[in-house]
């Protein structure tokens, strides 16, 4: 998955030159890449092995071995390779943290209600706060209270992005009683109280997206640095999708601890604390991988991993993603980061692409098996964000993120991709304001082969963006591509010039006649080793692929898709 510029999600840094308006009826759609969610799979392998799971995640444990058929290497899961579903146990219950720090399970009633603060999905609003609250080692005097279950301080948090544990502790500073996908424009409500003596926020009778539970809980601040949380015993759901509840210092996941909340009694940490909980048993993919390298080496870029059940979380609604394992390219928006070891990588292993579930894809390369992609369309997507896209460009000396829609992941739909895999579209200007979007998801564009490092800065034709662009009456840059569009808007030129001045030169720069990309196909099979149609499908993807791939880079690059 993607770091992005600051690798989590809240990209604040980043100041936006005519931002896109990004719509509240367009979540989690085709792909659960976004900035920070590599830390993912990193924070659910440490909160595994905390909780007495299978396997250690280090490089030197390694998980059951893979076997092969042909050129797909097989897994069979026995346990190892999965997180096991955690149900919500805080009902009636209460925690303390207190300055040091420690958290111990500490029983306190829910207080009344409130003074209302109106929120709406995916929401945040910036409160006062009536002290001076210290949190590890800073003083704030107002916080943002998020829909999603949680105070952050320094800068909000109303992202749409899964709400996961590397998600508390990796964005801003913050205090999640329950962090999940709340929406409080669906029912209930959210308060605040505010005294010399205590502030306290409040969600009442809050239903998940789209489930029409409701969820009752509390946090309350207190001007000595103490935080409590009280949950309701009647009102408060077992079945969190996805979520995560604990505190933080914010900005990595190093130096986070996990810990069962329901018994917490003096437990210490020095930068975060937490527990995760989900419905759904979920993949883990370091275990995964270090499952492969227990039988073939380390001679792969990128493992490309198919299930035979799905794994990915109906919250998510996504149908696959990359998470980036080690990046040292310069000048493509994404920072220097090297987590080969958690995967059990020596130093070769750059991506891992999860496609989840096989039967959502099709031997018929013509096939769509999502809007207008087919099984090959929606895999170059995702090996394309091994590079792909965080790129910015300098707009009068602003860093701009116009080029960017869907969690600042994707190119957004007002822009000119030519068409590429990982979004945008190929757009016609038909002049006077008017333009037209083709056929969606042809190619990796001119800008992508610059970024991948297939095409020198001076073959980059100039591109553009459409700026104060509508569709359909809504203005939205995170909508999926689609061909035959009617767009109007104001037309923004941009030149490969504009992007280097905003991000630096690509280092190492393009060059000729690249060695092939390698990658390895994966197939992680629970209670069928002997799963023929399975692997015959996605070995069948997996020699068209040969094919699709150096087509979508113009020929400039190759992949190798045998094992070795």
């Amino acid at each position: 998955m993607k770091h992005g510029f600051l690798r989590f999600p809240i990209l604040a840094a980043l100041v936006l030159s005519s931002p896109p308006v990004f719509s509240e009826g367009i979540r989690h759609a085709f792909c659960a890449t976004y900035p920070g969610s590599d830390l993912v799979p990193l924070a659910s392998a440490r909160e595994k092995v905390a909780r007495g799971g299978v396997r250690a995640s280090s490089s030197t444990t390694r998980a059951a071995a893979a076997g092969r058929t042909g050129d797909v290497a097989v897994l069979v899961d026995q346990g190892d390779l999965v997180f096991t579903a955690n149900s919500l146990d805080l009902q009636g219950k209460g925690l303390e943290f207190q300055p040091g720090y420690t958290v111990s399970r500490v029983d306190r009633p829910i207080a009344p209600d409130g003074s209302l603060i109106r929120l709406g999905d995916d929401d945040s609003r910036e409160v006062p706060l009536p002290f001076a609250f210290p949190f590890f080692g800073k003083s704030y005097d107002k916080a943002f209270v998020n829909s999603d279950g949680n105070l952050t301080f320094e800068t909000k948090d109303d992202a749409s992005t899964a709400r996961t544990l590397a998600r508390l502790v990796s964005g801003p500073p913050r205090v999640a009683p329950l962090l999940a996908d709340f929406d409080p424009s669906a029912g209930g409500w959210v308060s605040t109280t505010s005294s010399a003596a205590a502030f306290t926020v409040k969600w009442t009778n809050v239903p998940q997206f789209e489930t029409g539970d409701k969820n009752t809980f509390e946090l309350t601040l207190f001007p000595d640095g103490r935080i409590t949380f009280s949950y309701d015993a009647a009102s408060l759901t077992t079945g969190i999708e996805e979520g995560a509840a604990g505190i933080a210092a914010g900005g990595s996941i190093e130096g986070m601890q996990t810990t069962d909340l329901s018994a917490a009694a003096g437990v210490p940490f020095s930068r975060a604390i937490g527990e995760s909980f989900r419905s759904e048993t979920g993949i883990d993919l370091t275990a995964v991988a270090r499952s492969f390298y227990a039988s073939f080496g380390d001679d792969y870029q990128q493992l490309i991993v198919y299930t035979n059940r799905n794994y990915i979380p109906r919250s998510q609604g996504a149908f696959a993603y990359e998470t980036t394992v080690r990046n040292s390219i310069a000048g493509i928006g994404t920072g220097v980061v090297d987590d080969g070891a958690a995967y059990g990588s020596r130093g070769r292993l750059e991506s891992m692409v999860l496609m989840d579930s096989i039967n959502k894809y099709s031997a018929n390369p013509a096939d769509r098996v999502l809007r207008e992609e087919t099984s090959l369309s929606v895999l170059a997507h995702e090996v394309g964000h091994r590079w792909l896209a965080t790129a910015r460009f300098n707009d009068s000396g602003v860093s701009s993120t116009e080029l960017l829609g869907r969690q600042m992941a994707h190119w957004s739909f007002y822009m000119h991709s030519s068409g590429s895999h990982d979004e945008g579209n190929q757009i016609e200007d038909l002049g006077g304001g008017v333009f037209r979007t083709g056929p969606a998801s042809q190619r990796y564009g001119p800008l992508d082969q610059y970024l991948m490092g297939l095409r020198p800065s001076a073959e980059v034709p100039p591109f553009f963006v459409i700026r104060d662009a509508v569709v359909d009456g809504v203005q939205s840059a995170e909508r999926a591509p689609q061909s035959n569009v009617e767009i109007k808007g104001t037309r923004k030129d941009v030149t490969i010039a504009d992007v280097i001045a905003a991000m630096g030169p690509r280092s190492p720069a393009p060059a000729p006649n690249p060695p092939a990309w390698r990658v390895a196909f994966l197939y992680v099979t629970k209670g069928d080793p002997g799963d023929a149609a399975g692997i015959a499908l996605v070995d069948t993807i997996r020699a068209q692929f040969e094919a699709y791939f150096p087509l979508s880079t113009e020929g400039r690059l190759s992949i190798e898709t045998r094992l070795k």
